[in-house]
């Protein structure tokens, strides 16, 4: 018959490191009755504590787990406060100053934002918009194969929203600014949009895209695209993204039945007019 082991864990605490995080000048013997209150063993010898660690205290993975403890224990009110040292002038990211434009002007549009995940798989990117594969970056041990791969792009993400979401009422208008990853690994920040209802068209998506370019200062020259996922003839270009009515085949894979128009957006390529 097996029987738990309670038997304590044995973990060394230094002197210095915890007077080093805490910011204090606290003796072995302070640390020691710290340490006492939060119910451990300890054992001193020169400036190392030797702390039994009882077995229903899992969360004590790091001596610093237990410098958090002897802080609670000396109490944190009796802290004494100190002025930093240095002062650092900050500024808010451009990518996030635009991130913030944009969100303010979809809201405005009538869009709601949504937030979805960035690890995806590859028939949500690829087989369902009805465009080739590519290489992605993969997850080497994946939870699920729902959740393989990084999302190259952010159009697959709202498609996948308007199919979760194709018994609420109309029109829908969603929205994301999010992150999306390139094969090289690099981080790149997409605004896209999808709007559905029976009688959404081109012109209604190129007045979003205009009037989102517009909000950010940037020029707006619409030119012809052709992409998979988009009828031909009703998609076009703008020098840092794409927009147009989505395919009646990728509608068809998501199971939608009311017409999509849909836009995506580089955010690190928009440029402010010249």
């Amino acid at each position: 018959m097996r029987t738990p082991d309670f038997t304590p864990r044995k973990m060394e605490l230094k002197r210095a490191y915890a007077n080093a995080l805490l910011g204090l000048e606290l003796s072995c013997a302070e640390i020691s009755g710290c340490l006492e209150r939060m119910r451990y063993g300890v054992k001193v010898s020169g400036d190392t504590l030797t702390v039994s660690v009882p077995a229903y205290r899992t969360d004590v993975l790091h001596p610093m787990d237990l410098v958090e403890d002897v802080a609670i224990a000396y109490g944190y009110h009796n802290f004494t406060p100190k002025d930093l040292s240095y002062y650092t002038r900050v500024r808010e990211d451009p990518i996030e100053q635009k991130a913030a434009l944009v969100r303010e002007a979809m809201t405005g549009f009538g869009f709601t934002e949504v937030m979805t995940l960035v690890m995806t798989d590859r028939q949500s990117l690829f087989t369902l918009m009805d465009v080739p594969e590519e290489p992605v970056v993969e997850a080497e041990k994946p939870s699920s194969q729902e959740h393989s791969v990084c999302r190259n792009w952010l159009l697959p993400s709202l498609i996948g929203v308007l199919a979760k979401n194709k018994t609420r009422e109309f029109p829908q208008k969603v929205f994301e600014v999010g992150d999306v990853v390139l094969a090289s690994g690099e981080n790149r920040t997409h605004v896209g949009g999808v709007v559905s209802h029976a009688k959404t068209n081109f012109s209604e998506i190129k007045s979003v895209v205009e009037g989102l370019l517009a909000t950010l200062g940037a020029a707006c020259t619409v030119g012809p695209a052709t992409h998979p996922s988009f009828i031909a003839g009703r998609c076009a270009e703008v020098g840092c993204g794409f927009f147009g009515e989505i395919n009646p085949s990728v509608l068809a894979n998501a199971g939608l039945e009311m017409p999509v128009t849909a836009f995506e957006l580089r955010l690190e390529d928009i440029r402010p007019r010249a």
